[in-house]
């Protein structure tokens, strides 16, 4: 037990230095048809190869949003819009690409610059802080996350599985139980990772605006909540529900039945953590979603903070197993008796969440 701690605040540590260093933002301004615009995305495709901490933000100016920051911007750094392409780096703008031989080494020089040294957020000089987010969301979804039925489920079946074959071990059955939380917790902890820098991409690709792109993670939420009531109603209504497929059951119990150590509950929580995506990943989706709105150095402490609350109820259920406060077969039990509302208090939860962000109240 103490190697799996070990490891799991080795993983933690490495995820923290991999994303602790400060991303340097490039704002960079083009309009279709423009040929000196199209010179230069490939060269920012380039410098983004070469400087991994390189962040572009690229926005296309005849959407109006996008040329009302660009105008912004200009006045900002003391200037006006002359033409595109405009880039903005640190403390320097350049106009035009191509329009002298050095224009593309003078831009690489001032990213070189703020990679080694820092530099300003160019929207910091609009008097706009970066976005920040409400922990009032993360821990929504987060909870709602956590009272998810499958993942209770889960850890039920495996604390059978272990007492069923090792009845007088119950230390044994906390170290199980805690070695698969760890594993649940570092799988999903690199799946937001994933999620985020996922976002991130599509963001920048689609030339999504922030507004439009929080009110469409609104309305997923919203899908969901609506999905989990309607389980909670008419469950496995429409030939689904909001939980592991039917059809993945059997090999998943297969698997975790299968368990008959500790490190092997942690080899089991690895896979498992695949077979919950589909009934725990919607939650987890939106969080992810929101969190793209940071750098992923900011985003950490909210992750870790949600990975945190999303394990709870394993630590738990494995703890009130292991004192004794209650039978495994009781908690399983328990769980099937109430299903049905756990998908009540999630589908509201996340319902609720869902209209608070679209009405801007969150």
């Amino acid at each position: 037990m103490k190697n799996l701690l070990i490891f799991l605040v080795f993983i933690l540590l490495v995820s923290s230095i991999a994303y602790a260093q400060q991303k340097t933002v490039l704002y960079f301004f083009w309009s279709n048809g423009c040929p000196h615009c199209a010179a230069e995305e490939p060269f920012l495709e380039d410098m983004q190869a070469k400087y991994p901490d390189l962040e572009v933000m690229s926005y296309e100016v005849s959407n109006q949003d996008n040329a009302q920051l660009f105008n912004r911007m200009a006045q900002a750094y003391g200037t006006t819009p002359q033409g595109v392409p405009m880039t903005f780096v640190g403390e320097e703008y350049f106009i035009g690409y191509g329009n002298y031989e050095n224009s593309g080494i003078n831009i690489e020089n001032a990213i070189a610059n703020c990679v080694e040294n820092g530099c300003i957020d160019p929207i910091e000089k609009l008097g706009e802080e970066p976005e920040s987010i409400s922990i009032v969301q993360i821990i929504g979804l987060a909870a709602v996350d956590a009272i998810n039925p499958c993942e209770l489920a889960v850890l039920v079946i495996l604390m059978t599985a272990i007492l069923t074959k090792f009845p007088d071990k119950k230390r044994k059955a906390l170290k199980s139980g805690l070695a698969f939380s760890s594993a649940i917790f570092i799988m999903y902890f690199v799946f937001g990772l994933l999620i985020i820098s996922g976002f991130k991409f599509i963001e920048g690709f689609a030339q999504i605006s922030g507004t439009w792109f929080y009110q469409l993670l609104a309305v997923i939420a919203i899908a969901l909540g609506l999905l989990n009531i309607k389980d909670a109603i008419w469950y496995g209504g429409g030939g689904f529900i909001m939980e592991v497929p039917m059809r993945w059951r059997p090999r998943m119990k297969e698997i975790i039945n299968g368990t008959t150590s500790v490190g092997g509950a942690f080899i089991v929580g690895l896979i498992v953590s695949f077979f919950l995506t589909p009934c725990t990943g919607g939650p987890y989706f939106v969080a992810g979603g929101i969190l793209s709105a940071l750098n992923l150095m900011e985003a950490l402490p909210y992750l870790l903070l949600y990975m945190l609350i999303f394990i709870s109820p394993m630590i738990a259920i494995t703890l009130i197993v292991y004192f004794g406060f209650m039978a495994v077969e009781d908690i399983g039990g328990w769980r099937e008796k109430n299903i049905k509302k756990l998908h009540w208090v999630a589908g509201l939860l996340l319902l609720g969440l869902g209209i608070a962000m679209l009405l801007g109240l969150i």
